[in-house]
């Protein structure tokens, strides 16, 4: 037995106990709202296919870790329509809860987020998974207005998991915390996620004041992580101009962490991200205490003014610990690549092993002694080291060329605390003697960019607990990006029908590619894409009561 087939059978196993107790509730549009106040842990309340048109509204819903109480739908089929009287679902005192496989259509309602946790005050929000949700029309009609988000917090939150989720024109894509430094955002997990065309932040993590997490139990402790990794944040379209309205905003902000007690010494880990592409601010602002390593920043129509990567004194507190090291940055910018300003000299930024093409000043700001082994050069020079980086999508390749991009060996003794610091964007064991995002050279055989969304871009599988038991039985999908023809690979246990359809981002289907019964163990599965179809897409499998989707990225 394979230790891939021992992985899903134990999933299995798991799965039969945790449900051998627990009720499975099936709803529609029509008595949905009469099963929410009778939920208990370890129920799942499923909605099927449909439109739904009154607000989730989970008050007080207190699984445990065990048992969460779990709300799911028929992927793309069950659509949650936003009303003007409130938010789409609206959290407020719950834990251990999972909302999967939705579609959220804002309908352009003026400030409805999408999904919210609120109540501000004493409310909490913590253990809260939000996984494989489609939220679009979340940008509200007012012309410049970021103030309608799609998954926001703006009550104490702790321990969230925001998993392959895809946000298409919000507002904000996802706003962590509060405005006011009082609603902190504390150890969460945000990955395999697409976020694009924002008219602000793709993702906004808040501020948080000094004592604020003394008031709260479960965020009353320090050397706390956020993980941010494997997502695609890009504002290519959509984003509000220089000083109209709200603000254009940067794609990514981490702001500042409390200055002493709890909270103090959080750090935030930023890897293996795709950031793509914004007209009016930076990619990535951070000033709380960051990590970013082995991430691709690419910004073909940056603006005057702004650079790449941004660590800067906000609200009067300067940058603390930062670590950059392996990031591939690729700007037609005429402003800096990694810029630190005004830092807090009692503690070390290092700048080590990346790959900086711009028009401005490639690294500045960072002490002398700790801006080791980086390549720098102009953007319009990056074709001298990489295989395609001036072109746009789908065509762009960071990869290095052949005997590029290398050097002496880095020392990376200051690095290895770090979860995947020796694991490049495509998922092989770094070699520390390359620079950038990417080991090796030539052919890229990973990914050309970040595009499959679950369950990593790198098609490692992951513990039992961060895919919270579910039975992940699909493979890989190649070739990515595909033209004609793919092959899915798919294990299972037991004989099964499954589905798999071709669908657009919004979830209009485009292709049933098979239909049909599959034997034990491993299938592998042909299919024929449409004529005519080019961009990204969505590839969905059915089987028994799970659905996994896969992002493509089709080129003719």
């Amino acid at each position: 037995m394979t230790m891939k087939t021992t992985f899903f059978s134990l999933a299995i196993t798991l799965l039969s106990f945790h449900f051998a107790n627990a009720n499975f509730i099936t709803a529609n549009p029509n008595n949905y709202t009469t099963f929410i106040s009778g939920l208990v842990p370890g129920d799942t309340l499923f909605l099927s296919a449909g439109n739904y048109t009154h607000q989730l509204n989970l008050n007080n819903k207190n699984g445990t870790a065990l048992n969460p109480i779990v709300i799911m739908g028929d992927n793309n089929n069950t659509v949650l329509l936003a009303n003007a009287c409130c938010n789409t679902v609206d959290i407020t005192n719950c834990s251990y809860l999972v909302i999967k496989s939705f579609k959220i259509d804002g309908q352009n309602i003026n400030y409805v987020d999408g999904v919210k946790a609120g109540g501000g005050g004493n409310a909490f929000a913590h253990h809260i998974t939000l996984e494989n949700l489609l939220i679009v029309n979340n940008g509200g009609n007012i012309e410049g207005d970021n103030q309608t988000v799609g998954i926001s917090t703006k009550c104490a939150a702790w321990n969230w998991t925001i998993r392959t989720c895809v946000i298409i024109g919000a507002g904000t894509g996802i706003y962590l915390g509060n405005s006011d430094g009082t609603s902190p955002f504390v150890s969460g997990l945000i990955e395999n996620n697409l976020v694009i065309n924002t008219r602000g932040y793709n993702m906004e993590i808040k501020a948080q004041n000094d004592g604020v997490r003394d008031i709260f139990p479960g965020t009353a402790v320090d050397n706390q992580k956020t993980i941010i990794r494997y997502n695609v944040w890009s504002k290519d379209s959509g984003s509000t101009p220089i000083g109209f309205g709200d603000g254009s905003r940067p794609n990514v902000l981490m702001d500042h962490l409390p200055s002493t007690g709890n909270g103090s010494h959080d750090t935030y880990e930023v890897y293996g991200n795709f950031f793509y592409n914004n007209p009016t601010e930076a990619l990535m602002q951070v000033t709380g205490n960051t990590t970013a390593y082995n991430n691709l920043f690419v910004n073909k129509v940056a603006p005057a003014g702004y650079g790449t990567i941004v660590i800067n004194n906000h609200d009067g507190f300067p940058p603390r610990s930062m670590n950059m090291f392996h990031n591939t940055i690729v700007s037609n910018s005429a402003d800096e690549g990694i810029g630190l300003f005004s830092r807090d000299q009692n503690y070390n930024q290092y700048c080590y092993a990346n790959a900086v093409f711009t028009n401005g000043t490639p690294i500045t700001g960072f002490k002398s002694s700790y801006v080791v082994d980086n390549i720098t050069d102009t953007y319009s020079n990056a074709v001298n080291y990489l295989n395609a980086p001036l072109t746009t999508l789908p065509g762009l390749d960071l990869f290095p060329l052949a005997g590029k991009m290398t050097g002496n060996f880095t020392p990376n003794a200051l690095f290895t605390s770090f979860t995947n610091y020796d694991i490049d964007f495509n998922g092989n064991t770094y070699d520390w003697t390359y620079r950038g995002a990417y080991t090796g050279s030539g052919i890229n055989h990973g990914w050309p960019l970040q595009l499959d969304l679950m369950p990593t871009p790198h098609g490692t599988i992951t513990s039992i607990d961060e895919h919270n038991g579910v039975n992940d039985f699909l493979g890989i999908i190649y070739p990515n990006p595909a033209s004609n023809l793919i092959q899915l690979d798919i294990q299972i246990e037991k004989s099964t029908d499954v589905l798999i359809k071709l669908v657009d981002l919004e979830g209009r289907p485009v292709k049933n590619l098979y239909e049909g019964w599959l034997q034990p163990g491993s299938n592998t599965i042909s299919a024929v894409l449409p004529e005519g179809a080019s961009g990204f897409y969505l590839i969905q499998i059915r089987m028994n009561d799970q659905i996994v989707t896969r992002k493509i990225l089709i080129q003719k």
